[in-house]
């Protein structure tokens, strides 16, 4: 007999906003790991992080731009969720680095289900989840969520691509390296989550800046997202290339203190409502899963006031990933 869907109902702001206080969401750094440009994981902890170079303005973020070509790097979610299991087997501690962890997945994913109430409900997302030796496991599903798009948004392609121009434009990257990224351990809600987190650069004090392209008009609008995404990561610091219609960047990229932007272009509520949410949705689906490897769906429709979660039955660890989970428990038994 199949397993009723579990279903979580969205209340208000106003519920979360007294749930935990953003400023309470203090990550800290457990390592970092890189991907290199034939897409192969490197477990490189102290690894050359990527950083500002110097450039002229103006900045054509439209050059070379061909409407109706894809590419993998602007247009699709990459996810870095079997990288981060990689990791957690191959440094220094081992599965024993993450006996205080709770929740394994990745910055985005929290993001996207952070702002899913103070975004009023536009953007549906669709995840996997998986909870195991007491530790849930959330990725990205496989199968993306389909939207009724008649025709290519022509518009979202070319911006996409004046993102990755911009960020090839600004940004000094260590040869053969793709991205790199921070392994970050934070606790939201009642639970302590390992967290996986792009950093796009970091300045000579240390500084981690997320670097963005917008529309000077769209600022308001864009930055609550954007700001999001920083506290997650851990970021310090937006940088921001303001552009005109024609992806032109003709003016030095504005710097936005990421601990400024609550009272400023956020308020204090809706930054406690987004990550009180988080939390409280964690502790849900946390409480919901059978402790087995299989996977389940958590999936949240653009409109709807609930979030579902429905098993699948199917297995969700990697193999060696299982294996190593229980050579850790082996040596711990011997020990």
């Amino acid at each position: 007999m199949a397993e009723e869907n579990k279903i979580y109902d969205i209340r208000g702001m106003s519920a979360y906003s007294r749930l935990q206080e953003y400023t309470s969401y203090q990550p800290t750094e457990v390592g970092t790991f890189t991907i290199d440009s034939a897409g192969k994981f490197a477990n490189c902890d102290g690894a050359k992080l990527p950083t500002l170079k110097d450039f002229k303005l103006p900045l054509f973020l439209n050059k070379g731009y061909k409407s109706g070509v894809k590419t993998v790097e602007t247009l699709e979610n990459t996810s870095t969720w079997e990288e981060e299991l990689r990791w957690i087997k191959k440094n220094s501690g081992g599965y024993k680095s993450v006996s205080d962890v709770d929740v394994i997945t990745e910055r985005s994913i929290l993001k996207d289900i952070a702002n899913t109430n103070h975004d009023c409900y536009k953007i549906s997302w669709k995840f996997e989840a998986c909870k195991f030796k007491g530790k849930l496991y959330i990725r990205r599903s496989e199968e993306e969520v389909k939207e009724d798009v008649k025709e290519p948004d022509l518009w979202a392609e070319k911006y996409a691509y004046w993102r990755k121009k911009f960020e090839d434009l600004v940004l000094e990257r260590d040869s053969g390296t793709k991205s790199t990224h921070r392994m970050l351990k934070g606790n939201v809600g009642s639970k302590k989550v390992l967290l996986s987190s792009e950093v796009d650069a970091v300045t000579d004090e240390g500084n981690h800046l997320a670097v963005r392209t917008c529309f000077v008009d769209k600022l308001t609008a864009k930055i609550p997202l954007a700001w999001l995404q920083c506290h997650l990561g851990k970021v310090d610091v937006l940088y921001f290339g303001f552009m005109d219609k024609r992806g032109t960047v003709p003016e030095m990229p504005t710097e936005i203190s990421v601990q400024q932007i609550p009272g400023m272009y956020v308020k204090a509520y809706e930054a406690n409502a987004m990550i009180g949410f988080l939390g409280d949705v964690l502790d849900w689906v946390f409480k919901e899963l059978p402790d087995k490897d299989e996977s389940s769906v958590l999936e949240y429709i653009a409109g709807s006031r609930e979030i579902v979660l429905k098993s699948q039955g199917n297995k969700f660890l990697p193999k060696w990933y299982l294996q190593c989970v229980s050579a850790s428990a082996k040596k711990d038994k011997s020990s």
